[in-house]
Parts: structure tokens; C-alpha cells; sequence
């Protein structure tokens, strides 16, 4: 509870702040914007296969290796992964330029949605990518050597920073931008982020065990085996969600902007439970993983179980609301009545 707790409420706030994109740009009751924040969404789910190779492969390898107490390897680690993440970060900018033209309509977006989608790809991939990346896989690898809150710390006040910040750049009071200003609020926001894990991993130079400094990256076979062998398949599983997440799009886009819009509520809706378990088990990792490698095998099956019978318990909850409340849920992001009775049935 330790290590999960911190780790479930910056879970829960990075998905509110996912919420409020939708939030404001829905009072804006133009399902074309909407629907542009939808179309968007598969790119933004992309960057997690990133972030899941290099954020979730370093932080098992650094917490195994603190339990071994190779301080070597969680340097060695952490260098890699932060800046095989950079470079990662930086292809996926120069791809979503380059490739512009095509990948709209990979999406599903139309002549009538495309504008606000590209203005929307342009902040939060094109310019937003590399922060976005880093600071979820600097949060794993502070979270991997125990420093949980610090974790959700940089991850919560980025969120905030930019719940604070949609309504001034969404809406005709402030700067008027729809969707391509909830881009601009999670650009900066992520630079933000990222900003507050640089300067901790700085203060803490003399006595942190993971290190981001060039003179620790190795290209060491071991080590990018052991990043790969838990990354990789972490990664294929978030590939698969994008893909699914994309197909859905493009046969929703036959149904019109009020559709899509719908679909985009209801993904970012589905997201609060699925990121609640996420922060659990993202929290739990560590201690399964220390405990496997200092051979504690009873305490890491304990803690398994334990988080199991938890989020069974929460999911069950969720599901009858959600069932109970489509309607509502729906009605409190957009009031366009085609939307909603699209998205209560989704």
C-alpha cells in the first residue's frame, strides 16, 4: 500500500486531466473538436509502448538489481532506458511530421475533422512527444528504487498544471483554441513534468542509485536483455490496444462526428478504472521484483494475491455504476443529444 497508494492517485489524476481535455473541449458543444481529441487518442496510447519498453524493462531491471545490491546495474539501467527513451521519443516526432498526410487518415480522420486533428498532433507529438515519453519513464525508474511519492509527485503536478491551463486555452473566453489548445495545455504540462524530474534526480545526484548521466550508458548486452525480455512484451500489448483502439475509430467515422465524439468520451471514461489498476500494479512491481531477486518468494506471491483480490473488488464496483450511470456520465462532457445517445449505449 506503501508503493501502490502514491502510485494509484497520480494514476487517477493523470486520467482526470485526460478527462478535462475532453471536459472543456466538450463545452465547447462542437462534436468536430471532440471528435478531433478522439481521433488523436491512439498516438498519445502509442507513446506508452514506449514508454512500457524502456519505462517498465528499466525499473525490473533496477529494482532486481537493488535487490542483488548491484548498484552497477541500476545505473547502467536507468542510463539506458532514459536515453533509449529520448531517442525513441525523438523518432516518434520526426515520423508524425514527416508522415503527416497519411497517418490522418490511418486515424480516421475526414475533411471535416482532419484541421483540428493535425493542429492537435502537432503539440502533443510533433513538439510534445520526447517530455511526454521521458516523464513517464523517469517517474518508473524513481518509483523502481522506492521513491513512490516523489514519483507521483512530478506526475500529479504536471496534471494539475494542466487541468489549470485546458479552460484558458479550450474555451471562447480565453484563448479560443478547442482542441488544438487542450494540445498546447499537455504540451507544456509534460515539459513541466519533466522539468521537476530532472532537477530531483539533480538534488539527489550524491546518494540516488539510478543515474540518467551519458558516462553510465552501456551498451551491454545484459543489460539491454534484461530491459527487452520484460519490455518488449509490454510494449506488444500496448501496440495491440493502439491497434484496436484505431480500427475502432475508422468504422465509428462511417457513423459521423457525434459518433466519434461519443466513442472518444466513453474510451477516456473506461480509462479511470483501467488506470486505477494500472497504479496498483505499477506500484506492486518493485516489490515483486526486489522480493524475486533477493529470493523472498513468499512475500512477493502475498503481495500478488493481495493486489488481485483489490482490484477484482474495485473493478466489480465499477462496472455496476457504470452500467447504471451511461447516460449521465456521458451527458456531463457534452450535451449534444446525438452524442449522448451514442455514448450511453457504448
Amino acid at each position: 500500500m506503501t508503493l501502490s497508494i502514491p502510485t494509484v492517485l497520480s494514476s487517477v489524476v493523470t486520467v482526470l486531466y485526460s478527462l478535462a481535455d475532453t471536459y472543456f473541449v466538450g463545452m465547447m458543444n462542437n462534436p468536430v473538436q471532440t471528435a478531433a481529441v478522439a481521433l488523436a487518442a491512439p498516438m498519445l496510447l502509442a507513446f506508452n509502448a514506449v514508454n512500457n519498453l524502456f519505462g517498465v524493462g528499466s525499473s525490473s531491471m533496477i529494482s532486481r538489481a537493488l535487490g542483488r545490491k548491484d548498484y552497477e546495474t541500476v545505473r547502467q539501467s536507468s542510463s539506458f532506458g532514459f536515453y533509449g527513451a529520448f531517442f525513441c521519443g525523438i523518432i516518434f516526432a520526426f515520423l508524425s511530421a514527416l508522415l503527416r498526410t497519411p497517418l490522418l487518415a490511418l486515424l480516421g480522420a475526414d475533411a471535416v475533422t482532419a484541421l483540428p486533428t493535425n493542429g492537435y498532433l502537432n503539440w502533443t507529438v510533433t513538439i510534445g512527444a520526447v517530455p511526454s515519453i521521458l516523464n513517464v519513464v523517469m517517474a518508473y525508474m524513481i518509483r523502481a528504487e522506492g521513491a513512490s511519492l516523489h514519483a507521483s509527485i512530478g506526475t500529479m503536478s504536471g496534471c494539475f498544471l494542466n487541468i489549470l491551463l485546458d479552460p484558458v486555452f479550450i474555451l471562447p473566453w480565453g484563448l479560443n483554441m478547442g482542441a488544438v489548445g487542450a494540445a498546447l495545455a499537455t504540451c507544456l504540462s509534460n515539459c513541466f513534468a519533466l522539468v521537476y524530474f530532472l532537477a530531483y534526480l539533480f538534488l539527489r545526484r550524491k546518494t540516488a542509485c539510478i543515474s540518467i548521466s551519458p558516462k553510465s550508458l552501456r551498451l551491454n548486452r545484459d543489460i539491454i536483455t534484461g530491459v527487452c525480455s520484460v519490455g518488449i512484451p509490454a510494449s506488444i500489448q500496448n501496440l495491440l490496444n493502439v491497434t484496436g483502439t484505431t480500427i475502432l475509430n475508422n468504422f465509428t467515422a462511417a457513423f459521423g462526428a457525434s459518433a466519434l465524439a461519443a466513442m472518444g468520451i466513453c474510451q477516456k471514461v473506461n480509462m479511470v478504472p483501467m488506470y486505477v489498476a494500472m497504479g496498483l500494479s505499477q506500484g506492486l512491481m518493485p516489490l515483486v521484483s526486489y522480493n524475486y531477486a533477493s529470493r523472498n518468494r513468499k512475500r512477493m506471491k502475498d503481495a500478488l494475491f493481495f493486489s488481485v483480490k483489490l482490484s477484482l473488488s474495485f473493478m466489480t464496483i465499477v462496472a455496476i455504476f457504470f452500467y447504471f450511470c451511461s447516460g449521465p456520465l456521458t451527458s456531463f462532457f457534452i450535451e449534444d443529444a446525438g452524442t449522448v445517445a451514442y455514448g450511453s449505449q457504448f
